[in-house]
């Protein structure tokens, strides 16, 4: 068992960054972003902000164990 999740750690790591862009294109196509409204855009920018961060710590960490 291990064995298998060493070998698809990355795509387990891709999964939640997937759920998470479907559910954001999502909110976009309902019309998130269509009210022109500044805070709107704020999230919007704010939670790919997170996302990135939480990406390259979860690479960084993973290449960290990898050495």
């Amino acid at each position: 068992m291990n064995l298998f999740l060493k070998k698809f750690k990355l795509i387990f790591l891709l999964i939640p960054v997937g759920l998470f862009i479907a559910f954001l294109d999502g909110k976009i196509l309902q019309g998130f972003l269509a009210s022109n409204q500044i805070p709107d855009h704020y999230i919007f920018i704010g939670s790919l902000v997170l996302v990135v961060i939480a990406i390259i710590i979860a690479i960084l960490r993973y290449d960290k164990k990898m050495n």
